[in-house]
């Protein structure tokens, strides 16, 4: 008995060394993904009126480490970017920092033409009838990093900062994967939309998919829902 007892434990050690030296092999290879192309998001929170967000990004082999603030106001939102690079062994490299501020605008709907005779205009929003519809949203964008193609969203689309984060990411994934370090200059949606008036304001609702351009062969993202006010 007391030889198959020790046989037993011995086959218990033995699972728990494998199952521990499988762990350790799968945290290694986590950690080895930091050098791939691409973006890799550390941290990142978002509210109705502020956004976060720490991550690397790496392009042609170069990574950099970024730490972004911003502020959603009523007219713009405004972006502070810190940008440092890292060494293969993801060390910083102090000498590479570089501090920015961006300042982007929002945009109204453009009202001369984005209301067809299809969106049966009402006036109660409970009564708002969606149509199939598309739309390329213009997109001006300073620099390649998270926070400010968000904020570039955000601005030209009327995305939340949560929803815009997702897409943004997505678009410098895209980008970096087909070689490229600029972001288009315009998204495409694809979906329903309806439009409602009510004392002088008019509202968009939309839902349905992002993407990169009209062809829609690069899903950003899916079963989007937002509204967007214009007026005073």
């Amino acid at each position: 008995m007391k030889g198959i007892f020790k046989k037993m434990i011995s086959v218990v050690l033995a699972v728990v060394m494998l199952f521990s030296l499988s762990a350790q092999s799968v945290f290694a290879s986590s950690v080895g993904a930091d050098t791939l192309n691409g973006i890799k998001i550390i941290e990142q929170k978002d509210t109705d009126t502020t956004m976060y967000a720490k991550y690397y990004m790496t392009i042609n082999g170069e990574t950099t480490l970024y730490t972004e603030y911003g502020e959603i106001q009523k007219d713009r939102v405004v972006v502070d970017s810190v940008s440092i690079k890292v060494d293969e062994h993801m060390v910083i490299i102090p000498s590479t920092e570089q501090r920015q501020h961006f300042e982007y605008p929002i945009t109204a709907p453009d009202s001369s033409n984005s209301i067809s005779n299809s969106d049966n205009l009402t006036t109660r929003a409970s009564s708002c009838q969606y149509k199939p519809h598309t739309e390329t949203f213009s997109l001006k964008i300073h620099q390649f990093t998270l926070s400010v193609v968000k904020a570039a969203i955000i601005t030209s689309l009327g995305l939340g900062a949560g929803d815009a984060g997702v897409v943004a990411g997505a678009m410098i994934d895209v980008v970096i994967s087909h070689g490229g370090s600029y972001i288009p200059d315009s998204i495409y949606f694809d979906g329903k939309r309806c439009v409602s008036k009510s004392t002088g304001k008019i509202y968009y609702r939309y839902k349905g998919n992002i993407y990169m351009d009209s062809s829609k062969t690069e899903l950003l993202a899916k079963n989007v829902s937002w509204s967007r006010r214009w007026g005073h």
